[in-house]
């Protein structure tokens, strides 16, 4: 059976005439345009009444493929309304009933007969006329239902609106459906002063009547709301507002669906060595929606990009033994790990980075991309930010809370105590010995029980090698191998194996490579004919050892600054002396985005926590001058000791020529 909606580009035919809905208006009518361009409105049920009495036909050819009936709820019943009006219509279907007007046809003094019979039954002192009984009768006979009887002027039946009511229509797409948001009382007074200048032009007999301010307001209370606030608050606040949850999308398996975002913890932490609030840490954290385990995160004071979701999946694969055994007071079991099928992800900028692609098509891992302004597209780990913050961190020293309004007075620096070791440790622990085991409405369940219940089935996927992943996550680049190696960023990167390819292939060739934002120390080369990647060493390993790509660039570009683009490795090794000592002095500064920025440029994330590293405290340390550079020895024969010679005791010598003199 076909079936038919009310949606935009339904088309009636009317003779010869077309009509096309455009919209629904506010006030609920539904807009209809001829192919002339004529314009019409019509009420709902003005609307069936054509299409019943066939006086419109629908076009088939507009409706389309997946459309619903005209309403899907059951009509309303007898009971929906008011007691009083209930009994109303119980009266009259005992009338309609006593006088069977199926087989005793309309007859005033039969009917008057048998009514006064029926109104002694019932004792009504009030009993209907004939006249009334009989359009009762017309209004009950057609669906032979008890709710045609409600008495119309209580039903709340809709009466044509009165002439004023255009008038009122205009007045309100001018003033009151507008972003400016003018109160009601304004419509009242556009309206007021637009019937003044229509009546002007009017006879006295024609001028039209202002409707009361009550009446104006019910007006305006029985408008559509939500495309009453779409006018006045946008589109956007309104979908927001009157979005639908329907139980979210729906999977079957573990690891079928990862949702991966990002948000500010609502915390200060401190530097360790100077107990200085350094600033509120990014969290990266990945969620299984089936089970709502959470499948890793990862914490830096780094804004996020494809560096920090690729650190957060690379610890959501493997397992997770190592990284609890790191803290001994976490009694609980981490058990999530493997390769998921689908990623879902914001839609930035940042995540569109060829190095996150090419990492997922690696592993074989498919990347959605949610469309903008729409947490809901990612409700599971949205959902868990905000339990997070309430279960653990507004319970922590230094918390900022949500709000301002929900800190107050709360001196959040004074109080902040918690290093990122120690915060790491504390998310962690809350993570695995709290969460996992607390129920879960949306599952029914424990997230733990839920993944034991359905995992123990599941075949799960690991990368055949587990160092394979490091190189997965690193950032791919293309560059040539020359005799000295490959040049990135300012720095050489050479080995035997290297050459091995520049020899095979007889000249300078091109290569695929990986490198990373953790270290400068390697890179990872694909070699074509082994079908692998080896690793290639920093030549430069003093300059490179311990040192982050973002600082080092930011080493380069104050070498540029100081020493012009020609700058040596020695002057790179001073610039970065003298970079190391402004993150030290920063990590100490007064102002706390300044030690936040110190804190970034040490890489001090939850991998250094995890691996036991600090990078801060290796940055404190005193740095260290310059080491002298030691000539090359000279071969043999060049390097015989010089002859000492005494100029003093040289006698005086005449060198003057003989000519000159003369």
């Amino acid at each position: 059976m076909k079936r038919f909606s009310f949606k935009k580009g339904l088309v009636f035919i009317e003779q010869e005439n077309r009509w096309q809905l455009q919209r629904r208006l506010v006030t609920g009518k539904l807009q209809f345009e001829s192919e002339l361009g004529e314009i019409k409105t019509y009420w709902d049920k003005e609307i069936h009444q054509l299409w019943a009495t066939n006086e419109w036909i629908l076009d088939h050819k507009t409706l389309g493929s997946h459309v619903d009936v005209i309403y899907l709820a059951t009509p309303r019943d007898l009971s929906t309304f008011p007691e009083k009006w209930q009994n109303a219509a119980v009266r009259r279907l005992h009338y309609i009933e006593s006088i069977k007007p199926d087989s005793n046809k309309y007859n005033v003094e039969l009917w008057s007969d048998l009514i006064r019979q029926a109104a002694t039954v019932i004792k009504d002192l009030n009993p209907p006329s004939p006249s009334t009984l009989h359009d009762w009768w017309k209004r009950y006979r057609t669906n032979k239902s008890i709710s045609s009887l409600i008495p119309r002027q209580l039903s709340g039946i809709q009466r044509n609106k009165p002439q004023v009511y255009a008038v009122f229509e205009e007045v309100l797409s001018e003033v009151y459906l507008t972003h400016q948001k003018r109160p009601k009382s304004d419509v009242v007074q556009a309206l007021r002063d637009h019937i003044v200048r229509l009546n002007l032009n009017r006879d006295s007999i024609d001028h039209i009547k202002c409707p009361a301010r009550s009446t104006i307001y019910r007006w305006l209370d029985e408008l559509q709301q939500d495309l009453v606030e779409g006018a006045r608050l946008g589109a956007e606040t309104t979908r927001k507002k009157y979005r639908i949850a329907m139980g979210g999308l729906k999977v079957s398996l573990p690891l079928e669906r990862i949702e991966i975002d990002h948000t500010p913890l609502d915390i200060l932490v401190v530097d360790k060595t100077t107990m200085l609030p350094l600033g509120r840490p990014w969290l990266t954290l990945a969620i299984d929606k089936k089970t709502r385990m959470i499948f890793g995160f990862y914490i830096s004071f780094n804004t996020p990009s494809s560096h920090s979701i690729l650190q957060c999946l690379k610890q959501g694969i493997l397992p997770k033994h190592e990284l609890i055994a790191r803290f001994p007071d976490i009694k609980g079991e981490w058990p999530i790990y493997g390769i998921p099928s689908l990623i879902a992800v914001d839609n930035g900028m940042d995540l569109h980075s060829e190095a996150f692609e090419k990492a997922c098509l690696e592993i074989g891992t498919q990347i959605l991309f949610c469309p903008a302004a729409h947490p809901e597209a990612k409700g599971s780990v949205e959902r868990f930010f905000r339990t997070l913050a309430q279960g653990l961190i507004h319970k922590l020293p230094g918390t900022v809370f949500s709000n301002i309004d929900e800190r107050g007075d709360y001196p959040s620096e004074e109080l902040a105590t918690l290093d990122l070791e120690t915060l790491v440790h504390l998310i962690t622990k809350w993570i695995v010995d709290i969460y996992s085991i607390t129920y879960h409405k949306g599952i029914k369940t424990t997230p733990l029980l839920k993944w034991h219940d359905l995992a123990q089935n599941l075949e799960i996927d690991l990368p055949a090698y587990p160092q394979q992943l490091d190189v997965i996550t690193g950032i791919p680049a293309q560059r040539t191998v020359f005799h000295y190696g490959i040049e990135l960023e300012g720095l050489h990167y050479n080995s035997k194996r290297l050459q091995e390819l520049r020899r095979r292939t007889g000249e300078n060739l091109q290569v695929q490579l990986k490198f990373f934002m953790d270290t400068i120390s390697h890179i990872q080369v694909y070699d074509e004919h082994e079908r692998e990647y080896i690793r290639v060493d920093c030549v430069n390993d003093d300059y490179s050892e311990d040192l982050q790509r973002d600082t080092h660039r930011l080493i380069r570009e104050h070498a540029r600054r100081k020493f012009n683009d020609s700058y040596s490795m020695v002057q790179l090794m001073e610039a970065r002396l003298e970079i190391e000592a402004t993150i030290k002095e920063a990590i100490k500064h007064k102002k706390m985005a300044t030690r936040k920025l110190g804190a970034t440029y040490s890489m001090h994330d939850s991998t250094s926590v995890f691996e036991s590293n600090d990078p801060l405290k290796k940055v404190q340390k005193p740095v260290k001058s310059a080491k002298p550079v030691v000539p090359a020895e000279l071969p043999d024969g060049l390097n015989d000791q010089l002859p000492q010679f005494n100029f003093k005791d040289l006698p005086n010598l005449d060198l003057t020529d003989d000519e000159e003199q003369s």
